[in-house]
């Protein structure tokens, strides 16, 4: 047998080219497919935009991070 067959290197460079290969093929085969992009439906409301802002879920939320914030500090102060 040939000793570069046995030689690590040499196959882990044949498998990496081989790899590097497939993949050049993978993405010019990607490029050559046209991507139509979608267009938003301005007619229809935005899921984001239609929400409601709920005052008081955002006034428990930053009254969490106070108390967090609070016990860290209190943490921190006691170490």
């Amino acid at each position: 047998m040939n000793q570069r067959q046995h030689d690590p290197r040499y196959a882990a460079d044949r498998a990496f080219a081989e790899s590097l290969n497939q993949l050049q093929k993978t993405l010019q085969s990607a490029d050559t497919k046209a991507v139509q992009p979608i267009k938003p439906d301005h007619n229809k409301p935005d899921s984001a935009n239609s929400a409601s802002f709920d005052l008081s879920s955002f006034e428990q939320a930053v009254a969490d991070i106070e108390a967090f914030m609070a016990t860290r500090q209190q943490q921190e102060e006691d170490h």
